[in-house]
């Protein structure tokens, strides 16, 4: 399978391959938006046509609904009549699917995890895939891809949180499952807005300064990390509203850890400053582990796990 994320400013294709109960990395390859996804198919020698492709989460509706106890068939029937009331476009011009998360036998409710998009999103996707020669199976969110690549079964009660160049991602992950989801416009381009007015650097030396400094405060006197601080506590401040509504409507629970993915995020001092302001244990995400890889791409592809989790996540997905 090819998993193919289109991203804001990159496109990564990511081919697995079943071998022995594991999947092995065929190819991991990249290229700027833009570029015909048949050229990068090419360069990097992919052979499959199967592809999943990921919708951005910020244009995807997703919610958790709560039901009587009921069927799967049952619940089907129920969501056709209130799929209205949770997502912002008609139901004649959406495509939606939903999975049963929690089954509370002694409240006698049923959790659905409702994810709805616009059919002509869908559409454009369907056709630049196919475009390049590429058969589509299956679409889904990049959160979704990016919790099965990181967080898998047996892990602890999560929240994985996804920094892109345009967008956070943030959601609750369960036994390697989805559970909650929501988006936000803080994300990479402002830390690197934030270097520009603190620093007076152009945007080029503020995305350099950014990848090679982070969040370290022992270099350039400090004021590198000191510019980004307050976009920092934006997302800091967004990953516990995130906690607190879950952990608020399930007692008992608790959030254990949050697993960092996305270009941004791999910022260096990254992890440690923003467990410093959550107190909680963070992470960052290698969806490379459990994969059959050869030395060649565990040494080529050494620091790109937060880059490439959503393809391989979109790879690793069983239809």
């Amino acid at each position: 399978m090819i998993g193919v994320d289109i991203g804001s400013s990159s496109i990564k294709l990511v081919e697995l391959v079943p071998s022995g109960g594991k999947w092995k990395l065929v190819s991991a390859a990249s290229a700027p938006v833009g570029t015909p996804i048949a050229a990068i198919l090419k360069e990097a020698g992919m052979r499959s046509r199967r592809a999943v492709v990921a919708l951005p989460e910020e244009q995807v509706s997703t919610h958790i609904v709560e039901l009587p106890m009921m069927k799967d068939g049952e619940i089907e029937q129920a969501l056709e009549w209130q799929v209205e009331q949770y997502i912002p476009i008609p139901k004649d011009e959406a495509v939606w699917s939903w999975e049963t998360i929690r089954r509370d036998e002694t409240g006698g409710r049923v959790e659905i995890l409702l994810v709805a998009a616009a059919k002509t999103l869908v559409e454009s996707y369907r056709k630049t895939v196919e475009a390049a020669g590429l058969e589509l199976v299956a679409v889904e969110t990049e959160l979704n891809a990016t919790a099965r690549a990181e967080v898998k079964p047996g892990s602890p009660l999560s929240v994985v949180v996804d920094i892109g160049a345009k967008s956070t991602d943030m959601g609750i992950v369960r036994e390697g499952q989805l559970i909650f989801a929501q988006t936000i416009p803080t994300a990479g381009d402002a830390f690197t807005r934030a270097i520009e007015t603190g620093l007076g650097l152009d945007h080029t030396q503020a995305e350099q300064y950014k990848n090679t400094y982070g969040m370290n405060d022992k270099e350039l006197e400090g004021k590198l990390a000191e510019a980004m601080k307050p976009v920092l506590a934006v997302v800091a401040g967004e990953i516990r509203k995130t906690i607190d509504f879950y952990v608020t409507k399930h007692q008992g629970e608790a959030v254990k850890m949050v697993v960092l993915s996305g270009g941004a995020a791999g910022m260096p001092e990254m992890v440690g400053q923003l467990s410093a302001i959550l107190g909680l244990e963070v992470v960052m995400g290698n969806p490379f582990t459990g994969l059959v890889m050869d030395e060649t791409q565990k040494k080529a592809l050494a620091n790109a796990g937060p880059y490439y989790a959503v393809a391989i996540g979109l790879a690793e997905k069983q239809i």
